[in-house]
């Protein structure tokens, strides 16, 4: 599996205006997207939910090297563990699985070659 270099440091992310509630980038495997909702998925397990479509979040986390495979996902190529062809699935050191659509499948390149 090729490594992917991340561009810029170990930035945070404020996910949440009120509290100022920020998370480090490089913790984060995958963002999955529902509606108007976003569930970040981190290294160790962890999950928090944000009522901000994946959308909110795309621009920032491409800065940072996270891919957009899915309407429904985007995954930071760090983690990825395994391609599936036959299935079209990534899954990621965590154990979380994402779906590449049909249409992104060219975002991934040659990472998963």
């Amino acid at each position: 599996m090729k490594t992917y270099e991340q561009r810029g440091d170990d930035s945070l992310l404020i996910i949440n205006q009120k509290t100022l509630k920020k998370i480090s980038i490089n913790n984060v495997v995958l963002l999955k997207g529902d509606v108007n909702y976003t569930v970040f998925h981190f290294l160790h397990g962890r999950e928090k939910m944000v009522a901000r479509s994946i959308k909110f979040f795309e621009k920032f986390l491409e800065t940072h090297g996270f891919l957009r495979i899915h309407r429904s996902f985007m995954v930071n190529p760090n983690y990825i563990e395994m391609y599936n062809s036959e299935k079209e699935i990534l899954t990621m050191r965590n154990g979380q699985e994402a779906t590449i659509s049909r249409r992104r499948k060219h975002t991934l390149g040659s990472l998963v070659e």
